[in-house]
């Protein structure tokens, strides 16, 4: 942390965070640990999600990895927080979307902790596309709700099971679970 007052700020955003329902795992982590490749954005291009070209937050659209690495790089601070979505089996397509829309809904709640924590110079990054509409407006019309954007982590070139392993998170939470990831950078 940088200051007293990102200190006080970041501490308590981080204790609404772990008090918050469906919240395995939060914490502070090392911006360090970040590393960005083209590789991890290559993943994105193969389009397993769907989303690839079809969403205002994920690539192409969101930029470039060097774009979005510097974006990331502007910040001190980071919070890493992981949510555990138990399914029915491994071909449970429908209950890792849920488990998708759920960590959304969460970024949404942390968009409001990390205003009232007094935070104003801060990005959260999520898992996945955006589940904000039924259908994505792009590229037809603007979105039509941009502040509830959040650009996935994988789009920015991070690595997130090697980010949640260098920070001390779990990635595998057990037979018939996702495990999605958000961080929230701030100064």
């Amino acid at each position: 942390m940088t200051t007293n007052t990102s200190t006080e700020q970041g501490e308590r955003l981080l204790g609404q965070i772990r008090t918050t329902e469906n919240v395995n795992q939060a914490d502070f982590f090392d911006l360090g640990i970040l590393t960005f490749t083209d590789e991890v954005r290559a993943m994105c291009e193969q389009n397993s999600c769907g989303r690839y070209g079809r969403a205002w937050n994920c690539p192409p659209v969101c930029g470039s990895v060097e774009e979005l690495e510097a974006v990331c790089k502007h910040f001190a601070n980071g919070i890493l927080v992981n949510t555990v979505k138990h399914v029915a089996d491994s071909f449970d397509w429908e209950g890792m979307m849920d488990g998708g829309r759920m960590l959304c809904d969460l970024l949404l709640d942390f968009d409001g902790y990390a205003k009232d924590a007094g935070l104003t110079d801060y990005r959260i990054f999520g898992g996945g596309g955006c589940y904000g509409c039924k259908t994505c407006s792009y590229p037809d019309i603007p979105c039509r709700h941009p502040e509830k954007l959040f650009t996935p982590i994988e789009a920015c070139g991070i690595n997130v099971m090697q980010t949640a392993k260098d920070a001390g998170f779990k990635y595998i939470n057990g037979q018939n679970t996702v495990t999605f990831f958000g961080m929230i950078l701030f100064n």
